[in-house]
């Protein structure tokens, strides 16, 4: 078995650590009062600038992770963080319908999953969903992907509404 860290897999991590929190990376330069750079950081994401030591360590500290973080295969449940995740239900339901979808079996899963959810907190909003982390889990087990790869599928797909916490 190779055990060897590739910088696809620290990118990728960088990145799915960023999106669990559900920061932009402009967030994370604020976050960082201008430390860390956007378009720095989303160069590290891509692996197409090299990561040294020193920042991997300061970025490390932004996201209250340790170091071992961003060279390990799981990413731990406290990385889910203090920003609210909201999902899109229109989007959602939209593409449940949408037969020819090619993600449609997902949009399917996460419809059911929502209106459940939505009976059960007698939310009638109908709209958005407030996900909490035992959803993420629901979601993580439905999709046979782990948490972190949840949160990139919901970003890719544009279902993520942005909601600070306050």
């Amino acid at each position: 078995m190779n055990n060897e860290v590739t910088i696809a897999q620290v990118s990728a991590r960088l990145r799915a650590i960023r999106i669990s929190r559900s920061l932009s990376l402009s967030d994370v330069e604020v976050l960082s009062k201008g430390a860390l750079k956007a378009v720095v950081l989303g160069s590290y994401e891509r692996g197409a600038r090299t990561l040294s030591v020193k920042r991997a360590i300061s970025i490390a500290a932004l996201y209250d992770v340790p170091l071992s973080q961003l060279f390990t295969e799981v990413l731990p449940v406290e990385v889910i963080s203090a920003v609210r995740t909201v999902i899109d239900l229109r989007a959602v339901n939209r593409r449940a319908l949408d037969e020819s979808h090619p993600e449609n079996s997902n949009y399917l899963l996460l419809a059911r999953l929502a209106q459940k959810l939505i009976r059960s907190r007698q939310d009638w909003n109908g709209e958005v969903l407030s996900v909490r982390h035992t959803d993420l889990e629901t979601i993580s087990v439905l999709f046979d992907l782990p948490i972190s790869q949840v949160l990139l599928w919901l970003e890719k797909e544009n279902l993520l509404l942005k909601v600070r916490q306050g």
